[in-house]
């Protein structure tokens, strides 16, 4: 990748992530994969995706949201709570990575 990086949100008693996620800038693209969210394991957020491809800063991820549904609820987190860290670490990690 041209630019990459990596952010999570970790539960501090098992430093485990509540939520990664992994922003990556090709020449063809950006790939945003999500991590300690989904009930189906990792996952890609395509609008973030098409989103940043169009213009790689935090601020294209502005009115983005991801659905809660199917993402995990727990005693550390609700699913909308994850869903929000989904949105703050991508942006935090485009930040990173420039």
């Amino acid at each position: 990748p041209e630019a990459a990086n990596y952010q999570k949100f970790a539960q501090p008693a098992s430093r485990f992530a509540l939520v990664g996620v992994f922003v990556a800038k090709y020449a063809d693209g950006v790939r945003v994969a999500v991590t300690g969210a989904s009930e189906g394991g990792v996952f890609r957020w395509a609008e973030a995706e098409a989103a940043l491809t169009a213009n790689f800063s935090p601020a294209a991820l502005a009115g983005l949201s991801v659905d809660a549904d199917g993402l995990i609820g727990d005693l550390h987190a609700t699913p909308a709570y994850r869903a929000h860290l989904i949105g703050v670490l991508t942006g935090r990690a485009v930040t990173a990575a420039g």
